[in-house]
């Protein structure tokens, strides 16, 4: 793990990014939603002809887990009672139905990293997803994940990403003496971005599709960037 850099025997605060990837950076090309079907057949035993995942964009993995199940009858016990099997058992069916396709590098992804990188920002994950999920989505898009991240906060902590972004800016200050002032979150979520400023952090909304723009609609202009390649400027 990257530490705090050392200055006449003092730490100095670092600068940090935190991304929450999935539809900010990357995202599945094709439909996947059968890796969902798998899994929930597998743990819970529910049989589902057909899940549409795009109900559920904005929400974390346990969110979206707990709206299926809930939709198919099952109640907050049942839900929990093999939860952790279902988080531990994702990655693999997410592998087996999109481990070998094209994922899509969102335009502009790659410099975004290089460019907060070169200006000494430690990158750290924010996000609802899994990171065995999204370590393998970089590994198709051929980046290499430890080249740009260097901790995280993912879908398995918690079921509300409020605490995610907020267990991630602990891990910060703890780790790289970070305040909050010195932290940047984007997403191309208007509710992890909304979770996010409630934090104190600057939260930058990000379009990324149609339906991030829609979203984003709704947030001051100036906490909004049109693509990627404008997060550059947040990041001086």
């Amino acid at each position: 793990m990257c530490r705090p850099n050392i200055n006449n025997g003092d730490f100095m605060a670092e600068k940090v990014v935190l991304f929450d990837i999935d539809n900010t950076l990357v995202r599945e090309w094709k439909d996947v939603s059968q890796y969902y079907v798998e899994t929930i057949r597998n743990t819970y035993g529910v049989m589902i002809d057909d899940i549409d995942l795009s109900k559920y964009e904005g929400m974390t993995v346990q969110e979206t887990v707990e709206g299926i199940l809930s939709a198919n009858g099952l109640n907050e016990e049942e839900i929990n009672a093999k939860r952790g099997l279902f988080l531990q058992e994702l990655p693999y069916n997410h592998y087996n139905v999109a481990g070998h396709d094209k994922v899509e590098l969102i335009d502009g992804a790659k410099d975004l990293l290089q460019h907060a990188h070169k200006r000494g920002y430690v990158i750290g994950a924010a996000t609802g997803q899994l990171e065995g999920i999204l370590r393998n989505m970089f590994d198709r898009a051929e980046l290499n994940y430890d080249s740009y991240f260097k901790f995280g906060t993912y879908g398995d902590a918690s079921t509300h990403i409020k605490e995610i972004i907020e267990t991630s800016i602990d891990v910060a200050h703890r780790d790289f003496l970070a305040d909050r002032q010195n932290i940047i979150f984007m997403s191309s979520s208007k509710d992890h971005v909304v979770a996010a400023q409630s934090l104190g952090i600057i939260a930058i909304g990000v379009v990324t599709d149609e339906r991030s723009r829609k979203e984003m609609e709704g947030l001051t202009k100036g906490n909004v960037a049109k693509k990627l390649k404008d997060c550059e400027k947040w990041l001086k």
